[in-house]
Order: C-alpha cells, then sequence, then structure tokens
C-alpha cells in the first residue's frame, strides 16, 4: 500500500467526491477492488439511497468498489471482516503487535493469494491503520 497519494488515487477522489458529495480519507486497490475510506457518520451519505453512488462509480472506473468507515483500533476485527468481504474468517487475535486470522481452506487460499499479493496487501494496509508488526493467516 502506498502512503503518497499518486495522480491515480486523487483523481479517483475527486470523481467520488463528484460523485458522492463526500471527501474520503483516502483510497487504496486491495484484491482487485478499489477501496475509499470515509468519515463513519458521512458512510451512508457515501453509499447513497439503495447503493446508487456505489453502483455508478463501479460502472464509471470498471472495478469494484468498496466505502469502509476510518477504522479505530478497538474495531479491527470489523474493518478486515468488511475489507476482505464476502470471505469469511473463523477468528482474528492480536499477539504482541501480531495479527493472527484463523480461516478455512478456500478462505485461507484467497486471503494469501497468488504469490502471497493478497496477504502483503492487507498486511500493509493493517500496519498503516493499527500499526501492527505482521500478519499471519493461519
Amino acid at each position: 500500500m502506498i502512503t503518497k497519494l499518486d495522480i491515480i488515487s486523487i483523481q479517483c477522489m475527486n470523481l467520488f467526491f463528484k460523485i458522492t458529495g463526500v471527501k474520503s480519507k483516502f483510497c487504496f486497490n486491495y484484491a482487485s477492488t478499489l477501496v475509499f475510506i470515509v468519515d463513519p457518520e458521512q458512510l451512508n451519505a457515501a453509499i447513497g439511497e439503495r447503493g446508487y453512488n456505489l453502483r455508478r462509480l463501479g460502472i464509471m472506473l470498471k472495478k469494484r468498489i468498496k466505502i469502509l468507515p476510518v477504522p479505530t483500533f478497538n474495531k479491527i476485527n470489523r474493518f478486515v471482516k468488511a475489507l476482505i468481504f464476502p470471505l469469511k474468517f473463523q477468528k482474528l487475535t492480536i499477539e504482541n503487535q501480531d495479527v493472527i486470522i484463523k480461516a478455512g481452506q478456500q478462505a485461507k487460499a484467497s486471503l494469501i493469494g497468488r504469490d502471497h499479493v493478497n496477504m502483503d496487501q492487507l498486511q500493509d494496509i493493517l500496519k498503516y491503520y493499527f500499526k501492527i508488526k505482521s500478519l499471519k493467516i493461519v
């Protein structure tokens, strides 16, 4: 994950604002999905009535779109669950700044991804927002 915004991210954030009327705090790619981070109070406005803004953005950017609230440390479980949806995990534990996700075989394979791409992206995202050291998927 890039902590500096590039020109494409800025353009996506500007388009997001034009369509939704809500400023996004950050946007990044995760597993071929474009994820926008917004304030929790503005989440419903960003999604739009019956998901209209979400569908419209997806069509315009030709990507799957997710809109998530700004994560807080006590809601790491909820953030990870929303980020990896539709995959499900059985348990998420935090030990000494290490996050351990226990998942079934199919979900584990998808979470890790080919050449550990999805796992590396998820680890970078969790490092950025929650200051963890490492991620383990078992």
